[in-house]
């Protein structure tokens, strides 16, 4: 019985393969027929690309594609090189020709000369401040005299700078002679106000 069914399977599928290979025949009215056939089932609508405002920041991020020929690329960077060289010509001519004038910058560089004073007992005294990275470089003080008195001369700017004095390599002591001011963490430096 399988046998039958699948002797009845083959012609069918030779009959089925015979009429798919036949010839279609159409005459001249079916491509129109079909060709309207589709535009009745959908409208064709042209695609509409939106277009960014020449000014708005869309249009300055979208990518511009520039096609140059290689004869127009070479036009142009000889263009360039002609430029760049009669430029250079002009200018090594007229300065050649021009007469040659200095003008000097004059800087009045003042060095003030201040002396720190330090007045009581201490062993070591040494002298910190902004125009010394705060002890990045201390001043040592020499004593002059046995009444306790320290001193040292320093080259400063012009201008505002906060100093103190550390007494025994531990203590911060404010200069008691000059104004002070105070930082954010409430210590107490001395000020001094060179030149003018």
């Amino acid at each position: 019985m399988s046998e039958h069914r699948d002797h009845d399977d083959e012609a069918l599928g030779k009959r089925v393969a015979r009429s798919l290979r036949s010839v279609e025949p159409f005459d001249d009215s079916f491509e129109r027929d079909l060709v309207s056939a589709i535009r009745a089932d959908r409208e064709i609508e042209p695609e509409i690309v939106p277009r960014a405002r020449p000014l708005a920041p869309a249009w300055w991020r979208t990518p511009l594609t520039l096609h140059v020929s290689p004869l127009a690329a070479l036009a142009m960077a000889a263009s360039l090189v002609a430029i760049v060289s009669i430029g250079t010509f002009v200018a090594a001519h007229s300065s050649a020709s021009a007469p040659a004038t200095t003008v000097a910058e004059v800087t009045h560089d003042t060095v003030n000369v201040v002396r720190f004073v330090f007045v009581g007992q201490a062993k070591t005294v040494s002298l910190v401040g902004d125009f010394n990275a705060w002890g990045a470089q201390p001043v040592s003080l020499t004593p002059t005299g046995s009444n306790g008195t320290w001193a040292a001369t320093v080259p400063l700017p012009t201008g505002r700078h906060e100093y103190a004095f550390i007494v025994d390599g531990q203590r911060w002591v404010p200069d008691p002679f000059a104004p002070t001011t105070s930082d954010e963490f409430n210590t107490s430096s001395s000020i001094i106000t060179v030149g003018s």
